[in-house]
């Protein structure tokens, strides 16, 4: 039971932390804490300064208090030596009544040597034992009980009463130290009030004087932020000659170099392949991609007729036809996970299943040339009703063995893939015939169930004993006819980017 209890009890006390956590902001404001900071040491220091005085304060009163007390009872003893010594009552009285006007003194005594008292006015403290001094004035603090029933504290001043240095008597000379106290209490809520009064000043100082301190901060901060949302342009426009102007300058500086950087990343990634830019961007204290075997696929795509062509064209449009052909082309190859390996004169040299895994690179391959040709198909139609010539690709595509790295020497390098299956994909691509998909019988025997095609013819090919038969691919399964018509009216729905019009052809 008792167990059970400390558990309830410890989960009670889990959660009110979890809640208190929850509470509390999860970014308190440098402002805040400068403001805090900065109060905590002004009311330090304020109270530090007003115990001080308050301590001197007391300390002065009570010296005056006691000075005052110890100068009546002495000028009291040495008035009345000798009339204790000629037992004369009157001037004895007379010495206690002139003393007593006075409105500090709240009593006065002479008493003998033997303890009797002789003349006394106001109140007169308990002399229970020996009340005589003989050596200085001492001090005798009592209390008494007051009207309104609370206690008051006294202060007797007893000092020995001598007639030619021989001790007659004594006196007793009696003071409230209330009144002190009262003086001390109000002079201590005096330095407190004071204290608060300036404690709230100082803060609202201090909180003013925090927001204007960390004003430069907010606007970094708010800089930092845009910087973070992807407003490279963003800049601190303010001149200043301390830290925070040389922070500023700092700052403008780092967005300037982000912008260039971002803006070489952008022209960069237009004359490579994204995959390829990305990976080199990633690590650019080792350039050089590691150089490994894989098994891809790849894609050559060249213009028919292109010679003659460009004869009739000036060479701002032949530059134009490239582009816009080759932005189609890069769209096509992007949605089957391809990547643009690089642009020949009129040839697109496309790979797949070369920097990222994919099992199925041959079939998206093969889907990637049925989608360029019937791209062609469709943007014939609308060229011919505009008069202009028609562009029709021969495609060639083969799938194997073969090495991907970077080519070239330390000041010039590009990322490819080569081997003997590459070579015979560029070979079938020649081979090839206007409007059509050539592929050799090995990788139409792996992607027969899939795709719609029809035998050819044999192809003797330099270096290899035996001739390659082939195949031209006439379209996909109509189990995949529903991503390719969808792809399809993708590409044709986008307009190439008017910063892709201007990328220039790889020859």
């Amino acid at each position: 039971m008792i167990n059970k209890a400390k558990g309830t009890l410890r989960r009670t006390a889990s959660g009110l932390r979890v809640r208190l956590i929850q509470l509390l902001p999860r970014r308190i404001p440098i402002a805040f804490k400068l403001a805090l900071v900065m109060t905590l040491l002004l009311v330090l220091g304020m109270t530090s300064l007003g115990l001080f005085i308050s301590d001197n304060q007391n300390r002065l009163i009570r010296t005056q208090l006691h000075e005052f007390g110890n100068t009546m009872a002495l000028q009291l003893a040495k008035l009345a030596g000798e009339p204790i010594l000629s037992e004369n009552s009157l001037n004895l009285r007379m010495l206690t009544t002139n003393l007593g006007q006075d409105e500090k003194i709240l009593g006065a005594g002479i008493y003998s040597r033997d303890g009797e008292l002789l003349s006394a006015t106001g109140i007169q403290p308990d002399l229970t034992g020996s009340p005589f001094q003989t050596g200085g004035v001492i001090s005798r603090p009592w209390f008494r009980n007051a009207a309104d029933g609370s206690q008051e504290r006294l202060l007797s001043f007893i000092a020995p009463a001598t007639y030619l240095d021989v001790q007659v008597g004594s006196v007793i000379v009696t003071l409230s130290a209330s009144q002190m106290d009262q003086a001390a209490t109000s002079a201590r809520d005096a330095i407190i009030y004071a204290t608060l009064a300036m404690t709230v000043l100082a803060s609202l100082l201090a909180y003013w004087l925090s927001r204007r301190l960390s004003l430069p901060i907010h606007h970094l901060m708010k800089a930092t932020q845009a910087i973070d949302r992807g407003d490279l342009a963003t800049r601190i426009d303010q001149q200043r000659n301390d830290e925070i102007g040389y922070l500023f300058e700092g700052f403008n500086n780092m967005a300037a170099g982000l912008l260039r950087k971002s803006q070489v990343e952008q022209v960069f990634s237009r004359y490579v392949s994204k995959n390829v830019a990305d990976k080199v961007l990633a690590n650019l204290d080792e350039v050089r991609l590691v150089d490994r075997p894989i098994e891809a696929t790849v894609l050559f795509a060249d213009i028919t007729g292109f010679t003659a062509m460009s004869e009739k064209l000036q060479p701002s449009q032949v530059s134009e036809l490239l582009n816009e052909y080759f932005s189609y082309i890069s769209q096509a190859c992007s949605m089957y996970g391809g990547v643009v390996d690089k642009f020949i004169g009129d040839c697109a040299m496309l790979a797949f299943g070369v920097l990222e895994d994919d099992t199925d690179h041959a079939f998206h391959a093969v889907s990637c040339a049925v989608l360029i040709q019937q791209l062609a198909a469709r943007l014939n139609e609308q060229r011919r009703a505009n008069g202009r010539p028609e562009v029709h690709f021969r495609i060639g595509i083969n799938c194997g063995a073969m090495l991907a790295g970077n080519l070239g020497s330390d000041e010039r390098m590009e990322y490819t893939v080569v081997g003997d299956a590459v070579n015979l994909a560029s070979r079938l691509c020649s081979e090839a015939q206007s409007n059509q998909i050539i592929i050799q019988k090995k990788m139409f025997t792996m992607l027969e169930p899939r795709i719609i095609a029809r035998s050819e013819r044999t192809l003797a090919v330099r270096g290899k004993s035996a001739p390659v038969g082939i195949y031209s691919v006439q379209d996909i399964h109509r189990n995949d006819q529903a991503q390719l018509r969808a792809n399809l009216q993708k590409v044709l729905n986008s307009r190439p980017h008017q910063q892709r019009r201007q990328a220039v052809a790889h020859v």
